[in-house]
């Protein structure tokens, strides 16, 4: 008897029903199709997935302790003369043996396998590194942290493509974003604006271009999984960021955003709140889950947050909170309605 798991099945299933609604198989020859198959339990699948997230958690700690105190790389350093342009290139060597290594293994089992996306958080680390190492033997070219930030996304971009790396792809996205901070703050002597743009407007600026660059992706054959990354993370990163300027404006330091009237941001939560109904309404459109469910979670977000800053001091805080309760419950049903439904059409 065949084995599948749940999704498997229910893609059987349906298929099953539709040939037998169109006349093209016999009730008897649907009931013999249904009984050919079984459903195997997956969850083990979940499973695994805590089981490496845990694992990828402990691996970021040791790391933290083994290699940010550098007290054991201080100790090979005096023991064997090692300058930090030696150990850059000791490390440098370490990844490409490791992504050799990794490569092997993908070429010989090319399914995805949470064991084998876990083998790249090694050449991931070894490439964090060799940066820091490469940018203390110039002195970090006298302040300019973001390029050596920019030089780790770019290793970690290249290896995300040519590798088929999920992990990769997402330390490229990660490391971008301090990369594109530090350089903005280099380029302006650390001034609160660059191109008259406070630090939130320009998240929301790169988010825009991840969305851009996502859109050009998906005209190429490049890795899918690495289009709905940088999808999902360009539009998060947008939403993200227009959520703090509609609270800060574009106010460029403290000390004038608590001088500033909240009137004189009403602009900012207008031009937001639209964004937010705009991208749900595109999701709906796309048939695109993850935006419509961005646009919902984020008008929610918004509207709890206009609720603190102008209606807190002067609202009843049991009727917010149960507000909150019951617009919690709603999206509750409304994702449960939604379930019976797909259930039904199976």
């Amino acid at each position: 008897m065949l084995e599948l798991d749940k999704k498997e099945a229910q893609v059987l299933q349906r298929a099953i029903q539709r040939w037998q609604q169109d006349r093209l198989i016999s009730d008897e020859q649907a009931g013999s199709l249904k009984e050919s198959f079984k459903v195997v339990n997956t969850d083990w699948q979940t499973i695994t997935l805590y089981i490496f997230i845990a694992a990828i958690s402990c691996a970021l700690m040791a790391f933290g302790s083994l290699v940010l105190d550098e007290k054991w790389i201080e100790i090979i350093r005096k023991k064997f003369s090692l300058t930090d342009g030696v150990i850059a290139l000791l490390f440098a060597a370490l990844t490409i043996f490791l992504c050799y290594e990794g490569w092997r293994r993908n070429k010989h089992q090319p399914l995805f396998s949470f064991n084998r996306e876990l083998f790249w958080l090694l050449p991931v680390l070894s490439i964090g590194v060799s940066v820091v190492y490469l940018g203390k033997s110039v002195n970090y070219l006298d302040g300019n942290y973001g390029a050596f930030w920019l030089l780790a996304t770019a290793c970690f971009g290249v290896l995300g493509i040519v590798l088929h790396s999920r992990l990769m792809w997402i330390a490229t996205l990660l490391c971008l974003i301090p990369a594109y901070v530090k350089l903005t703050y280099y380029l302006t002597n650390d001034a609160s604006y660059f191109l008259g743009m406070n630090l939130p407007c320009r998240m929301a600026l790169l988010g825009v271009l991840l969305i851009g660059v996502a859109w050009l992706l998906r005209q190429f054959r490049v890795y899918a999984p690495i289009k709905e990354i940088t999808w999902s993370g360009g539009w998060l990163l947008f939403l993200v960021s227009g959520w703090l300027i509609s609270i800060f404006g574009n106010c460029g330091t403290w000390d004038e955003w608590q001088q500033l009237r909240q009137v004189h941001l009403l602009q900012w939560v207008i031009i937001y709140t639209v964004i937010c109904a705009g991208v749900f309404l595109l999701g709906l459109k796309m048939k695109d889950d993850l935006l419509r469910d961005l646009g919902v979670a984020f008008l929610l977000l918004d509207l709890y947050t206009r609720y603190f800053e102008y209606l807190w001091d002067f609202t009843n805080k049991g009727l917010f909170f149960g507000v909150m309760a019951l617009s919690f419950w709603w999206v509750g049903r409304l994702i449960e309605k939604r379930m019976r439904q797909g259930a039904g059409r199976k």
